[in-house]
């Protein structure tokens, strides 16, 4: 990958107009170097204003870096240049259920499913959407949360009892989430006991990709809760309690 960036680099150091800068920037954001993405991205959009890949490049390094209202702006103005592009319609509706818009998030799930019926990604991503909706609208208090962008509740085998989570390209891994979260409950209750700690409350991470936070909202139960890293950490914590206090009233009324 290193090589393929710096022949990247070089092919437009020696053609500044050429649209290989469209693979350099995707190159440069899946290695994580986001600023340096930011700038191929920022400089081809500048040379090539009418390209929508060049916009919808942009927004994607835009919502890695955690600027929502940028990439939103990013993904819209591709849209004005082509009504159907399917990797806007992918990242708007991300951003619509990160916001906790299912209606939105289904609009444009339904549109990119209507452009790419076959794809079974956009498929298992609009049906989990209307399943949340589904499962919302009986439940006195929905899992999901705004400003949070994935929710999750999983019992102690590590299988989803409710929420969603989707990653960047608007595909559902729920399931794997909550597969690779099995051992994390006893992991911790076996540290606390260790270190002489008492019972754990929750654990909190941070990263560049965003905040993490993982709380036993009951015995049997596991409740994730994830935001991006531009959320203020008062208010994701804030956020995390909400979904905490919904998931264990939530689980109570299952039982």
């Amino acid at each position: 990958m290193t090589d393929d960036i710096h022949a990247l680099t070089a092919e437009l150091a020696a053609n500044s107009e050429s649209l290989v800068f469209l693979r350099l920037g995707e190159a440069l954001r899946r290695r994580r170097q986001l600023d340096a993405a930011l700038t191929v991205a920022t400089g081809g959009g500048q040379r090539h204003p009418h390209l929508a890949d060049s916009h919808d490049l942009l927004a994607r390094v835009r919502s890695d870096r955690g600027e929502g209202d940028a990439a939103f702006d990013a993904w819209t103005q591709v849209l004005r240049l082509v009504p159907g592009h399917l990797g806007a319609l992918r990242g708007l509706a991300f951003m619509a259920f990160r916001a906790g818009d299912m209606d939105r998030a289904e609009r444009h799930l339904e549109a990119a499913v209507g452009l790419s019926p076959t794809d079974p990604a956009l498929r298992a991503a609009l049906q989990r959407v209307r399943d949340g909706q589904r499962q919302s609208a009986t439940t006195s208090e929905a899992l999901t949360t705004v400003d949070v962008a994935g929710t999750l509740l999983l019992d102690q085998k590590g299988r989803r009892l409710a929420g969603l989570m989707l990653d960047v390209t608007g595909s559902d891994v729920s399931d794997p989430v909550a597969a690779e979260l099995a051992g994390v409950r006893r992991e911790a209750e076996r540290t606390a006991r260790l270190v002489g700690l008492g019972e754990w409350q929750r654990l909190v991470a941070e990263s560049p990709d965003g905040y993490w936070h993982l709380a036993p909202p009951t015995d049997d139960t596991l409740l994730l809760v994830t935001a991006d890293p531009g959320t203020p950490p008062g208010r994701v914590a804030i956020q995390a309690d909400r979904a905490f206090a919904s998931a264990r009233r939530w689980r109570e009324r299952m039982r």
